[in-house]
């Protein structure tokens, strides 16, 4: 095959940018299905939502590789050391989920649209410090201004905003991990979540102690717990369509798609938002906007 067959068509590329464009979409407004939960226990919306992706991901993999070469990369995933990568990355994924589910039903949306709009700087630290990447000084801005920021947001709260920081952490070393773990997304979310179902079915075992299910009670909920695999799989699902179809440049600047929408719904929910909480925000966005000018300067050098 020759490298102009491997180039995606201008066709595929508008394709994959929908894709893509759509999965952050459904990242962005995830709080608001979320939502319709307020009244679910936290321990069993995190446990359902496991448990309802594992069914949700094996038709991912089915309907994106076929029978033949899902299963094919499923065997491959479960291998020793692939297996033992991806039992790790669970864990971070595990408290990531809890720890988002429990902000979103608590109202504090913005803060955790505050953890997702520092990933892609803290992905910039990540890489200078365990892969010795080089950064460059509107890199190094974008990093200073942030810091500045999350202290500021320490001040506007009263205290560090520990949990956006931990969701932030959890999430960046998620993506560590995986990218040692080089198996499909879809295929990984299997293993992850087939790994965490034991976890999974003993928050559903504590939860009940306490009161009865909510997805034994009310149709409603049930159904809504149901699709939260699906509500997990499908942006997944199309952000790994689109990611093989645009270019890096693209899917840098469409990451902050997903935190906007997140900020706007906190806002729209009315959540607090003093002028020093938005100064830190002010901050956080001027250190991207650096970020997002090093993305493109870069990619129109190479073009």
């Amino acid at each position: 095959m020759t490298p102009t067959q491997l180039t995606p068509t201008a066709a595929e590329q508008r394709t994959g940018f929908l894709a893509a464009a759509c999965a952050y979409v459904i990242w962005g407004f995830l709080p608001l299905y979320l939502k319709l939960l307020q009244d679910v226990d936290v321990r069993e919306v995190l446990a359902q939502r496991i448990v309802w992706c594992v069914p949700a991901a094996l038709l991912a993999v089915f309907f994106m590789s076929g029978w033949r070469r899902g299963l094919r990369e499923i065997g491959e995933a479960l291998r020793p050391r692939m297996f033992l990568t991806l039992l790790v990355s669970a864990c971070f994924i595990f408290v990531n989920w809890g720890l988002y589910v429990w902000l979103v039903l608590q109202a504090r949306v913005i803060e955790s649209s505050l953890a997702y709009f520092l990933a892609p700087l803290v992905a910039v630290a990540v890489g200078v410090v365990f892969y010795n990447e080089r950064i460059n000084m509107p890199q190094l801005i974008a990093l200073a201004l942030a810091f500045v920021g999350v202290v500021v947001q320490g001040f506007a709260l009263g205290a560090p905003p520990w949990m956006a920081l931990a969701l932030c952490g959890t999430w960046s070393a998620y993506a560590v991990i995986r990218k040692r773990a080089p198996v499909p997304a879809a295929t990984g979310l299997i293993v992850e979540t087939v790994a965490l179902a034991p976890l999974a079915l003993g928050l559903l075992y504590w939860t009940a102690q306490s009161a009865p299910l909510s997805f034994g009670l009310d149709w409603r909920h049930a159904i809504l717990l149901a699709l939260s695999g699906v509500v997990t799989a499908v942006p997944l699902m199309a952000f790994a369509f689109g990611a093989r179809r645009v270019s890096f440049t693209t899917l840098g600047l469409l990451q902050f798609l997903a935190p906007s929408l997140q900020f706007a719904t906190g806002l729209a929910y009315g959540e607090p938002f003093t002028p020093l909480r938005a100064a830190s925000f002010a901050l956080i966005w001027v250190g991207l906007v650096f970020f997002a000018w090093d993305v493109l300067r870069r990619a129109q050098r190479q073009a």
